[in-house]
């Protein structure tokens, strides 16, 4: 993979509801086809969560439904990995999932969130807190170091490959922290999130994606993506994406992620304008070959017939 290639990740669901965009995909099937579609648009990387076919209800942690998606995406040259619920700090309840996945399915990246955080939703609009009342018993996302050691080490055990996430400038730290423990082998796989409604982090802007790259050492290996999350404009999506190219990072784009901002594009629309931004910044667009060379990962055939991943010499 030359090291200026760009990752385009698409975030296909999360917990959007069709009623903001009627695009969203549901159901294992509809995850695939679209998946797929945004495969062939240009993505690398496929993200969603598992959701009730019918409802859209949430099931974060129902290897069931990741499964069947997995399988039905095993055709097409993207790597795809779910999400995990959030209401216990076990690591069977967490992240069990991940390794009935590896096992069976295939699964090679396996996403981890570095830090807690207190949930604060924000109407720019009239200028208000959201769901202030619901949030006494639910206020904060908890993700404490130690269930993140545990869960790096049996990561690392299976030979997949982590996909790490920070919501705010002191989680962007306590990754470098990891790599420099040695709990992370380069090159570490980052997502830094600029959000707007889900008011985490620094206000999203480039001044705020700049002073999360100054917390990363020169010599440390990173593969960085670049997420625009719960923004309603697109021209600040846009902006933001652009930024992360001129600055060498990779762009996440998708309905889950912005569904205000887009509420009638499809993800593979999304995935097209990112591909543009790519070419107009002069820098080659990765595949998911390029980015599984990158990352160590390869396919091999396991005996019930799945492909899993194993490690390779990037």
């Amino acid at each position: 993979m030359l090291r200026d290639a760009v990752i385009i990740e698409v975030g296909l669901n999360e917990a959007t509801p069709r009623a903001l965009n009627p695009h969203v995909p549901y159901s294992p099937q509809e995850c695939a086809d679209d998946a797929r579609r945004c495969a062939a648009a240009g993505a690398a990387v496929i993200h969603w969560h598992a959701r009730d076919p019918r409802s859209g209800e949430q099931r974060l942690g129902d290897a069931s439904l990741y499964g069947q998606a997995l399988d039905r995406m095993r055709d097409i040259d993207a790597l795809a990995y779910p999400s995990y619920p959030v209401d216990s700090v076990s690591l069977a309840d967490r992240f069990g999932h991940y390794w009935t996945l590896h096992t069976h399915h295939g699964l090679e990246l396996a996403p981890l969130d570095v830090g807690s955080v207190n949930v604060v939703l924000w109407d720019e609009q009239t200028r208000s807190f959201l769901a202030v009342e619901h949030l006494l018993e639910s206020a904060v996302v908890s993700n404490p170091l130690p269930l993140t050691l545990q869960a790096l080490d049996q990561i690392s055990l299976r030979d997949m490959h982590p996909t790490l996430t920070s919501f705010d400038v002191g989680m962007t730290r306590t990754v470098v922290l990891l790599a420099q423990a040695g709990k992370l082998r380069p090159p570490v796989f980052l997502k830094i999130f600029l959000s707007g409604t889900w008011a985490v982090g620094p206000f999203p802007t480039e001044a705020a994606l700049d002073f999360h790259l100054h917390q990363i050492p020169a010599d440390l290996d990173v593969e960085w993506v670049l997420v625009p999350y719960a923004l309603s404009e697109p021209a600040l999506v846009e902006r933001l994406c652009r930024h992360a190219l001129a600055r060498g990072g990779g762009i996440r784009v998708g309905i889950g992620d912005t569904p205000s901002a887009y509420p009638s594009h499809t993800n593979a629309q999304l995935v097209e304008h990112a591909v543009r931004w790519a070419e107009e910044a002069r820098r080659p667009v990765a595949s998911a070959a390029d980015v599984r060379r990158r990352f160590g990962l390869r396919e091999r055939r396991c005996a019930d017939g799945a492909d899993a991943a194993t490690r390779s010499e990037p």
